[in-house]
């Protein structure tokens, strides 16, 4: 199915850019806004091959900056473009010291933007778009600039899990924004336009923060001179804040929540200081929404709302009514929407062993046979810190219509349950992770929904790392495991990755020196003895994140051990798997492998090998 997403509004309301994944890589494109609705959409050509990642219109609405992932790789590159199809061509906003290239905002007529070398030192630069000509307005390690206002800087620092905003002046003097406090993530925020209150020397940030709370909220910080003044601006005990945008005039706001993984959006009518006068909630037409953009005026939002089985789509909402216009109002949508009530998952909340509430998204399949324990595929979400949610994820839905019961689990260190339960598997508590697994299989099958014999375990990533570390431990629990590109050796992967990658993973997972007895403990391939379970390998070409290194050392080493593995080296792929055929060739191996073991059992297998050999041949080598 079409997929558009990460959408982004011209300022003044005169067209919207989009990510539209439909074939091959996910490609940029643009579509004017008129009175009379929707213009035709417009590719957004560049010279070079892989995703686009994010797009960003101009103010004045005459350039579309485009972040890119060269063959999916980490290393991405930023291009600009102009809105004018008579103009060719497209300006590639990278010096040669650059590993990578990353879109902040617009600051006025200059492009704010994040430039990391390869030993993770961050330039914070304003890029003219005209002459490409630069001012740095920071550089420090390990850090990312996130907003830019009237040479004013706001720049993330701070190890992972555990990060800060400071505020840089334009005469270079910088200072934190709130108080320091260990485990508390500051990490996304905006400077608000004021001429006054810039003129004076004020400045009023708003920031995104579970600084002083175990819930993420929305924090307005007003700095004068050396003084900071911190207040909750919106907050939500219950749930955390996902995303806010605010408009350049300062009268209209959004925030998405996140409770519980479903997305909740409110609209915010702002006066003198940011203050909310009006709150209203908008009912959404999928149950997870992200990559909100707004225009000036605040007349006009965009975002992108998606479900189970409903394909992510940009919509845009008249923020004067609360009402979503969508853009793609076809057939594909309305029989979307409609296939989305049966894929419906069920939220449901159980007890690890040392008392921790955990909670998971339970699909159930759609086999011939739906009376008692059921096959059971429990998919592990990567990062370790992200979240499993009901989202639109078409591998799975593969497998549920195949009779698989899916359930996407949350253990210990995932968002979305607060900052104890996101910190709970730092680096020693890993071991609690892996039992959180193994109390998941023992949960669904003490309630009935598993069958013991037929349960299978996976995941892309940390999903896939933590897939073998529970094989290791747990080598009687589950029928086969699914490791799709998971670290396996952090001797090698700290190596071998990223070096901003590497010293990012060292809070989560375990410092090289001061750790080095636990990363040893907690590296697969170190663990490869007690693995007894079949094990498919997925792994992508290009990936810089966790190189492929890390899977075919594990593959090598459960096979000299005689460990059944199946391999499947997905071409013209990084870290994530961008394109329709490659999903699709991922979505027939893993219900082949699934198949072998017993989880599939299809009375009549033809149609399912059938179904299996038409996703084959949309593989890699023949283009959609």
């Amino acid at each position: 199915m079409r997929h558009t997403y990460a959408s982004s509004l011209a300022p003044d309301g005169s067209a919207i850019a989009y990510i539209v994944r439909e074939r091959g890589y996910p490609k940029a494109v643009q579509v004017a806004l008129t009175d009379d609705g929707l213009g035709d959409e417009r590719p957004v050509k560049l010279p070079v091959d892989g995703p686009v990642t994010r797009v960003l219109h101009s103010p004045d609405a005459r350039w579309i900056a485009c972040e890119v992932s060269p063959l999916g790789t980490e290393r991405l590159e930023t291009w600009l473009v102009s809105t004018d199809p008579a103009i060719p061509g497209a300006k590639r906003l990278q010096l040669s010291g650059d590993a990578k290239t990353m879109l902040v905002e617009w600051d006025r007529d200059k492009l704010a933007m994040d430039a990391v070398d390869a030993d993770g030192i961050t330039e914070g630069r304003l890029v003219d778009p005209e002459t490409g000509d630069y001012a740095v307005l920071d550089r420090r390690t390990d850090s990312l600039l996130v907003s830019a206002e009237s040479g004013h800087a706001l720049m993330r620092v701070g190890p992972r899990g555990s990060r800060e905003l400071l505020l840089v002046k334009p005469d270079g003097t910088w200072l934190p924004l709130l108080r320091p406090e260990p485990g508390a993530m500051t990490d996304a925020g905006t400077i608000l336009r004021d001429e006054s209150a810039t003129a004076d020397g004020r400045v009023t940030v708003i920031a995104c923060s579970d600084h002083s709370s175990d819930r993420r909220r929305v924090l307005r910080i007003v700095v004068d001179g050396r003084d900071v003044t911190a207040e909750e601006w919106i907050g939500n005990p219950d749930s955390d804040v996902d995303e806010f945008v605010i408009s350049e005039d300062l009268t209209t706001a959004a925030v998405l929540w996140n409770t519980s993984g479903v997305s909740l959006l409110d609209l915010l009518t702002l006066g003198d200081d940011q203050k909310v006068l009006v709150r209203r909630s908008v009912e959404l037409p999928g149950m997870v929404a992200s990559g909100l953009s707004i225009t000036d005026d605040g007349e006009l939002l965009s975002l992108t709302v998606e479900g189970p089985n409903l394909p992510p789509t940009v919509e845009i909402l008249r923020t004067s009514t609360g009402k979503i216009e969508p853009i793609n109002v076809d057939r594909t949508r309305r029989i979307a929407e409609r296939a989305q009530e049966n894929y419906i998952p069920e939220l449901v909340h159980f007890t690890a062993r040392d008392g921790l509430e955990l909670s998971g998204w339970l699909y159930h399949g759609e086999g011939e046979d739906a009376a008692g324990p059921q096959p059971v595929y429990i998919h592990l979400h990567g990062g370790p810190e992200l979240q499993s949610r009901p989202v639109n994820h078409d591998i799975l839905t593969t497998l549920v219509d195949s009779g698989v019961t899916v359930f996407t689990p949350n253990i210990r260190g995932s968002s979305g349950a607060g900052r104890s339960v996101l910190h709970a598997d730092d680096r020693y508590g890993r071991f609690a992770a892996i039992d959180d697994v193994a109390d998941t299989a023992r949960f669904l099958v003490d309630t009935g929904i598993g069958d013991p014999e037929r349960l299978a375990l996976g995941g892309r990533s940390y999903g896939g790392f933590l897939s073998l570390l529970v094989a290791s431990r747990y080598p009687d629990l589950f029928r086969c495991i699914v490791d799709a590109c998971g670290m396996t050796s952090f001797e090698s992967y700290y190596g071998s990755t990223e070096p901003w990658l590497a010293a990012a993973a060292y809070p989560k997972y375990g410092y090289p020196f001061q750790d080095a007895e636990l990363l040893r403990q907690v590296s697969p391939l170190n663990r490869a003895a007690g693995i007894v379970t079949p094990v498919l390998f997925i792994h992508g070409e290009w990936d810089t994140n966790v190189p492929e290194r890390e899977s075919l050392q594990m593959r090598d080493a459960l096979g000299a051990r005689g460990v059944p593995t199946e391999y499947l080296r997905v071409p013209g792929e990084g870290h994530k798997f961008a394109k329709p055929k490659s999903r699709r060739l991922i979505a027939a191996a893993l219900l082949d492998f699934l198949g072998d073991h017993g989880l599939v059992t299809t009375p009549n297998l033809a149609p399912l090998d059938s179904r299996i050999a038409e996703m084959k041949a949309g593989a890699p080598g023949v283009e959609d």
